[in-house]
């Protein structure tokens, strides 16, 4: 089985959960794709949904993509995953998860 990667919209909603998210390894290699696919910006997050159940998904949220990219950029990191995990990306926006995001996560890449 591989990891299931959602290009995913969420609500607005303030019962999210949101936790800065490092991994070395998996950061580089998004990194790499990320110059490739000329986007601006890119986080990496753990965000708990209450809708969604207890267990936190990885949240990988990008500025600067357009469908193209972000398709590829989801083909890319589910061959960087670990089975069972599961990714959810997102293209940032002006809502408040988008501005958690920026507030309390340091992107890992930058244009």
């Amino acid at each position: 089985m591989s990891a299931s990667i959602r290009h995913t919209r969420y609500a607005d909603s303030p019962d999210l959960a949101l936790a800065p998210l490092q991994h070395q390894a998996l950061e580089q290699a998004l990194a790499a794709a990320c110059a490739q696919l000329e986007i601006q910006q890119a986080y990496l997050a753990a965000l708990r949904d209450p809708a969604r159940g207890r267990q936190p998904s990885l949240l990988l949220a990008v500025a600067g993509a357009d469908e193209q990219a972000l398709r590829r950029l989801a083909i890319l990191a589910s061959e960087l995953l670990p089975d069972r995990l599961e990714l959810d990306l997102i293209e940032l926006a002006d809502d408040s998860l988008s501005d958690a995001l920026r507030e309390h996560c340091e992107a890992f890449y930058r244009r």
